[in-house]
């Protein structure tokens, strides 16, 4: 796979979060009445997209297996979150979270990875420490957290994250030819 083609992954990678993190700001709420599937849906598409993408760029990064883990965890998560009605929303809300923050130290680690490769690669970083601040913040704060709050501070994790990988792919994109 060339750097093109990877730029252009992240791209797509970056316009998905950008769409479903609108989704969820969008409609906060219709979200608090649905607030199980509407972040279901989310989690599941993508955790999918997530597990397609670490087999296409398997040769870059630090780890397919981790990529594919991340999408088997969001997808178990929204599985159970759309399909299992009766388990606490309270744990799915922690578990949401947990993903917040182990998200934050891949998206720091993958900053690592492009510090010498792209220009722009402290996006990531900075994109990193809010995706951390935010799963820290549902974790703490679920007990008075309406879940109207989790959706919107998902939303927003979502949304930086997306900006930092299309604007990372877009500036460093014009670079290769091939």
């Amino acid at each position: 796979m060339t750097e093109k083609r990877f730029l252009s992954n992240i791209m797509v990678e970056g316009v998905v979060l950008i769409i479903l993190s609108l989704c969820l700001l969008i409609l906060p709420r219709l979200t608090e009445l649905s607030y199980g599937v509407m972040l279901a849906c989310v989690f599941i598409t993508y955790g999918l997209y997530r597990i397609i993408i670490s087999i296409i760029n398997k040769t870059y990064g630090f780890g397919i297996i981790y990529g594919i883990f991340m999408g088997l965890f969001l997808t178990t998560l929204g599985v159970l979150l759309l399909f299992v009605p009766k388990i606490n929303l309270l744990w799915l809300i922690e578990l949401t979270g947990v993903y917040f923050i182990l998200e934050s130290l891949s998206s720091s680690a993958f900053s690592y990875y492009l510090k010498n490769r792209y220009d722009y690669w402290g996006g990531k970083l900075i994109s990193s420490i809010i995706l951390f601040t935010v799963g820290l913040l549902i974790i703490l704060g679920v007990p008075v957290m309406s879940f109207w709050m989790v959706t919107v501070l998902s939303g927003i994790a979502m949304l930086v994250k997306g900006s930092s990988k299309f604007i990372l792919a877009s500036v460093n994109l014009n670079n290769y030819n091939i």
